[in-house]
């Protein structure tokens, strides 16, 4: 470990808070896609100023197809690539310590969205590749990657890879500490069904969840009577789904206890997707395996009108499973007078323990935090899912509570330097 890592991010702590600040005050939710923003103004808007604190740093950078910004320093090809986004998941839910867009620290932690994901860990990647510089450590050139469609399908990512090479080995902050090299499969699908129009008692509209990637808080309903109902549950990511309360599958659980032929269709997906079983086993789509854990399901986003229903659903699925098999399963129990249709399957993603990239990243972890550790596997796909051979390394250190996706998004400033710490001894490491 090399001591001097340490002593120059201390030295610029409050500078590096800034920068984060900054890039958290930008709105870069996904928004109408326009001239020069193909993910709305937000995103763009972020990339601006993530552009604007690397000139000011004195780090070569550019903004390519107006959706991924490459910072670059050392010579010949890139041997290596940090990869991190800027594009956020919107503020659901109440926010208490602080505003989304204003970061706030508050004893020994920073809040605001996205200092955890990712906007926090893209300024420290960024401040380990001037400390490398500053220190000598590299040679050979390493690239900081920031995209900004991350959390709406890594379209910008997609777009990269059709233009230009990825580095031989990357990483991205993007996932947890010490190193995750096996991630599930996702598949994204949605049910459908016609407004009911036939006579008696019904809903008149409903609406819940944000993101499908996302456990709803809040789904509220109006009935044909002029009844009003609201659901409060927990957000949480997708990929964990018990970590929250769903609120979409809480409300179905009440409607379908209502009589008449206008509840059938909420009847119908309470049967599929009852409140607490977020692994399928209503529908026999439940599967698990050694190496990724378990099915998750998450009925991430649901409205209703007279224009019919809509629910949006996020499936993480193990090497064993089969996504689209799984999608039939719950058009099976949904029954004739509901809808599938599959919106996207991603197979799962593996990088060997044994590659170079991991057994180097588990020694830099071990070495700064002195713990011994394995590779680990988990739910959430990273930005790294469809780049062969990447893992992800940090920015989540275990037990810690960030609130991912979460109001009052948070994290510990001393763990958020110790990431950064890290990703400049692996530049050092694959770059000197």
């Amino acid at each position: 470990m090399d001591t001097r890592i340490r002593d120059f991010f201390e030295a610029h702590r409050s500078r590096m808070l800034a920068d984060i600040a900054r890039l958290v005050a930008v709105d870069s939710t996904r928004g109408e896609a326009a001239p020069g923003a193909p993910y709305g103004p937000g995103p763009r808007r972020a990339l601006d100023v993530a552009l604007e604190i690397c000139r000011e740093h004195g780090v070569p950078a550019e903004i390519r197809g107006d959706r991924v910004l490459v910072a670059e320093l050392g010579e010949g090809e890139p041997e290596l690539g940090i990869l991190a986004h800027l594009d956020v998941v919107p503020p659901a839910g109440e926010w208490k310590v602080t505003t989304p867009w204003r970061m706030r620290e508050l004893d020994g932690k920073i809040y605001g969205r996205g200092v955890i994901d990712d906007k926090g860990p893209a300024v420290c990647a960024l401040y380990a590749l001037v400390c490398a510089r500053e220190l000598g450590l590299i040679r050979r050139k390493v690239q900081l990657i920031l995209g900004s469609d991350e959390e709406c399908g890594s379209g910008d990512i997609a777009w990269y890879m059709e233009h230009y090479k990825m580095p031989p080995r990357v990483f991205t902050p993007d996932g947890s500490f010490p190193v995750v090299n096996t991630e599930k499969g996702r598949t994204h699908f949605v049910v459908t069904a016609p407004a009911y129009t036939g006579p008696g008692p019904g809903v008149r509209r409903m609406s819940g969840g944000t993101v499908v990637n996302a456990v709803p808080a809040v789904c509220e309903a109006e009935l044909v009577s002029g009844e009003r109902i609201e659901v409060t549950g927990r957000a949480a990511h997708a990929s964990t789904p018990d970590e929250g309360d769903n609120a979409v599958t809480a409300m179905l659980e009440k409607l379908a206890s209502y009589e008449g032929a206008g509840f059938d269709v909420f009847r119908a997906l309470n049967r599929a997707f009852p409140h607490g079983d977020n692994a399928g086993r209503a529908v026999g789509a439940d599967c698990a395996d050694g190496l990724s854990g378990a099915l998750t399901v998450n009925l991430g986003v649901i409205s209703y009108d007279e224009d019919g229903l809509r629910a949006g659903v996020d499936c993480r699925v193990p090497v064993c499973g089969d996504g689209r098999e799984i999608a039939a399963a719950f058009q099976s129990a949904l029954g004739d007078g509901l809808k599938v249709e599959v919106l996207g399957a991603s197979a799962p993603h593996h990088t060997p323990a044994a590659s170079d990239l991991v057994t180097g990243l588990l020694k830099i972890y071990e070495e700064y935090t002195g713990e011994r550790c394995e590779a680990q596997s988990m739910g959430g796909g990273t930005y790294v899912h469809e780049i062969e051979g990447g893992v992800a390394f940090g920015a989540e250190f275990p037990g810690s509570d960030v609130h991912m996706h979460e109001p009052d998004e948070r994290v510990e400033v001393r763990e958020l330097l110790l990431g950064g710490e890290m990703y400049a001894e692996a530049a050092a490491m694959f770059c000197g």
